[in-house]
């Protein structure tokens, strides 16, 4: 049976529980892009703007503000509505930027300055050897980046910062004890907390010992991004 060509929508009640709508408001909403993030983790961009900035009323006001090359993502104007959006995407609308976290278990945008909008965090989610001896790696957002073998000093879990609007790497952030976390997965979404300790689970995921000011709680070591002190400033 034909498919009557690409769906670009999809039924509210089976969106995400990430995305930030009421699920019974309406019975469509539009379909994020494929693409960068995963369908389970992303929002499109008219959502974004719609109904979690307040910045547009409808589709037709959303298309105008991005026809006029007023939003940027990670430094890139975007004018495709079904733009997919997700954790850690940097969203400039005019003079205002934001950074896209979890916060009770959905998308929220929070306010960042101008400086702290400069730079993209990016966990390493792929790591692998290709034809010529380097070495690939394949970030959280789709991003994949090749190094030489002796420039190798990542491993899984870790983040990269890159620099915006450029995308080259300016830094990098070891996932080990004494590092700062932000919790983006599980019941403890939207913590930030210091890493007290890594523990080996054979046959299943490492663990993360954390500490915050409710106290001490633990985690899968695949639900934590690593940060630093300029993550929300």
């Amino acid at each position: 049976m034909a498919s009557h060509g690409k769906k670009r929508h999809i039924k509210r009640l089976s969106a995400s529980p990430l995305v930030p709508i009421h699920k019974k408001a309406h019975r469509y909403l539009k379909k994020p892009k494929a693409g960068r993030h995963p369908a389970s983790a992303s929002m499109s961009l008219l959502v974004l703007l719609r109904d979690l900035l307040g910045v547009a009323r409808d589709r037709r006001e959303a298309q105008l503000i991005l026809n006029s090359k007023a939003v940027s993502i990670d430094g890139v104007f975007i004018t495709e509505l079904a733009f997919p959006v997700g954790l850690m995407d940097l969203v400039s609308v005019g003079k205002k930027h934001y950074r896209v976290i979890v916060d009770k278990h959905r998308f929220t945008a929070a306010l960042i300055s101008a400086d702290a909008a400069k730079s993209k965090y990016c966990r390493v989610t792929g790591k692998k050897i290709i034809r010529g001896g380097k070495v690939q790696l394949a970030f959280h957002d789709g991003r994949t980046q090749l190094f030489e073998k002796e420039e190798d000093n990542f491993r899984l879990g870790d983040t990269v910062k890159l620099a915006v609007p450029k995308q080259k790497i300016e830094s990098f952030i070891k996932l080990e004890q004494g590092a700062k976390c932000f919790v983006y997965a599980g019941k403890h979404k939207g913590h930030i907390a210091q890493v007290m300790g890594i523990t080996a689970v054979p046959g299943s995921a490492a663990l993360l010992s954390l500490h915050d000011d409710s106290g001490d709680f633990s985690t899968r070591k695949g639900y934590a991004f690593v940060v630093d002190d300029a993550f929300l400033k």
